[in-house]
């Protein structure tokens, strides 16, 4: 799996709220399993007409990851 292709996803899913994603870390190591890589992102969350609360943001995170996981097996590291 691409970065690009979870970066799409990401953008994707995120909608208008999600204002930027930037791929700041790829990582494979010892607590990776062979054969995967974690990719870390920073999203950043803006609206144009009010104040985004946490729980905004957290309900479109929430969209994203389960799209993740649902599209490509996709996993969060340290989640069970």
């Amino acid at each position: 799996m691409s970065a690009d292709r979870v970066h799409a996803l990401i953008v994707q899913t995120g909608g208008a709220l999600l204002q930027r994603a930037v791929l700041f870390d790829v990582y494979r190591g010892d607590q990776i399993p062979s054969g995967k890589k974690s990719l870390a992102y920073t999203l950043t969350f803006q609206a144009t007409d009010r104040t985004l609360s946490d729980e905004d943001a957290s309900k479109v995170r929430e969209k994203i990851v389960a799209r993740l996981r649902r599209e490509i097996g996709a996993e969060l590291r340290g989640a069970t």
